[in-house]
């Protein structure tokens, strides 16, 4: 976890002595303190240990040998060998630790020193010439990054908690977040429940030279222009692509385990990795009593093809008391329970096995292969129809009885009943809304909503759909998630470093993504 204060009203020293006693919750849930604390005239950073065996990463932070550019990372550049590559004999590298890498290519390429760095992370970058400091976030928003900002000062952690923990921030709800969580059932936007906290977008730098803060964006992710290749052309390089996004995150001093759900995405990376890896490999997969929900028998199949060490564990309605611990754990509210107990229960398993997991995220947005993208093509026509036609065929689709049925029809017709009448221009998000204005005005009480801006519930989302430079709906929706819903669902794996536990997501390495927003729609 990296935590750091800049304050000019103080000098560094002070703040180092208040951050060497804030009592900073950890990935485990209980309280820690920071082990390394640098600071400089108004800047100090912490860097407190986690239970992630990650002794490459030390020492923290780094600083350069010439003084002037220190580096508070949190998280892991995949391709550091193909950096030093990059940077020749220029530059000596005295350790293996992503910060030092980050250094120097700050030393050589400046403002563009992201462009050629394949990791998850955020981090806190010093710069003593020029008086600044700048904080980033990975292009996909693997690595959480949040900040405080006032006239005086920018407090700044990888964990909301610590923010909080310094004590300097007033613990006050945002009303305008809750709303939000309500409206989607997670928190899409750069809000937290905490009022004037927030997240630093995914792919964005925030700078800070003492007279404010100013925050831009280093990656954009375009729809724009598509390939013209063969079938054959785009079989043979996706599958490159994601064989080197593979290879650069495996680690040969680390054993490793790949969650695998039985699914094509999981799957892909088990039958890939099982053919790169020098060592064996465990898979984990936890199996549900539904007989509609039980998907372990893919599981198992991959397993068994694949020669890996399964392991497969039951859920059962029991553990649902597992959420409690959960939410000890986690920075933020996160509406999937049946997810959050899944993550613990593999993060169980798997602890002690393995010191890694590879995770499957990120596939449905490769290819569009959730069935949201589906209820959009299919709403491309029922919109058309008029109102006064539509809405009795809506009203009876919705008194559809309910089904505990995974991926039930009558699920499905009365769920795209009930969503149709909201703004077409919310594309996928439409299906994920979980109520009206009106609703939400009868759900809560008192003042609340009084506090909040009804008219603009959908702004977040319109945000991300108006600013897509896609030419159909489904590139327009798929840019919206990458923003959106992929940040909230990688929220979950935060929770394996309560079990000494780092995740790697093959799926969301930057190059296949860019390379998968060009294949043509139809191919999709």
């Amino acid at each position: 976890m990296i935590l750091g204060i800049l304050d000019r009203a103080r000098r560094g020293s002070e703040i180092k002595e208040h951050l060497l006693r804030v009592p900073v919750p950890t990935s485990n849930g209980t309280e820690g303190v920071p082990t390394t604390v640098w600071a400089n005239q108004h800047l100090a950073l912490a860097s407190i240990p986690s239970q992630i065996d990650r002794l490459g990463e030390i020492p923290q932070p780094f600083i350069s040998e010439n003084q002037t550019i220190t580096v508070l990372f949190e998280g892991k550049i995949h391709n550091t060998e193909e950096i030093k590559r990059i940077l020749g004999s220029d530059y000596r590298f005295r350790t293996d630790c992503s910060g030092e890498a980050l250094a120097h290519l700050y030393d050589k390429y400046h403002e563009n020193f992201l462009d050629r760095v394949n990791g998850k992370f955020a981090f806190a970058l010093w710069d003593e010439r020029d008086q600044k400091l700048i904080l980033g976030r990975d292009r996909l928003g693997i690595e959480p990054l949040f900040y405080f900002s006032d006239e005086r000062r920018l407090i700044f952690s990888s964990s909301l908690k610590a923010v909080l923990a310094t004590g300097w921030v007033s613990n006050q709800l945002n009303h305008e977040a809750v709303l939000q969580y309500l409206l989607y059932c997670y928190n899409p936007g750069d809000q937290t429940f905490v009022r004037n906290i927030y997240r630093l977008p995914a792919g964005h730098l925030l700078s800070s030279n003492g007279s404010g803060v100013s925050i831009s964006k280093y990656w954009r992710l375009s729809f724009a222009e598509t390939h013209v290749k063969t079938e054959e052309q785009y079989r043979e390089e996706i599958l490159n692509l994601i064989k080197d996004a593979i290879r650069i995150r495996l680690e040969p001093h680390r054993s490793l385990g790949v969650f695998l759900s039985g699914g094509t995405d999981s799957s892909t990376i088990v039958s890939l990795a099982s053919t790169m890896s020098c060592g064996p490999i465990h898979t984990f997969s936890f199996r549900c009593a539904g007989p509609s929900y039980d998907e372990s028998h893919y599981a198992r199949f991959v397993a068994e093809q694949c020669g890996t060490r399964h392991t497969e564990i039951p859920y059962h309605p029991d553990h649902l008391s597992l959420i409690s611990e959960a939410v000890v754990l986690m920075d933020g509210a996160f509406w999937d329970t049946g997810i959050e107990i899944g993550t613990c229960l593999l993060g169980q398993a798997a602890q002690g096995k393995v010191s890694y997991v590879f995770s499957g995220e990120g596939g449905d947005e490769l290819f569009g292969g959730h069935p949201v993208y589906i209820a959009d093509k299919l709403a491309n026509f029922v919109d058309r129809v008029p109102r006064v036609f539509r809405s009795p065929i809506t009203r009876i689709l919705q008194g559809i009885p309910d089904s505990n049925k995974k991926k039930n029809l009558q699920v499905k017709l009365k769920r795209f009943a009930y969503s149709i009448k909201f703004p077409p221009e919310l594309l996928s998000h439409r299906w994920r809304i979980y109520y009206t204005p009106q609703e939400l005005e009868e759900l809560c009480i008192g003042d609340f909503i009084a506090r909040c801006s009804v008219q603009n519930l959908y702004d977040p989302m319109f945000q991300y759909t108006r600013e897509a430079d896609g030419r159909d709906s489904l590139s327009r929706s798929l840019y919206s998630d990458y923003h959106t819903l992929v940040d909230f669902y990688l929220r979950r794996l935060g929770l394996l470093r309560a079990f000494s536990l780092e995740s790697y997501l093959p799926l969301l390495d930057h190059r296949l993504v860019e390379y998968a927003a060009r294949i043509p729609t139809h191919l999709k």
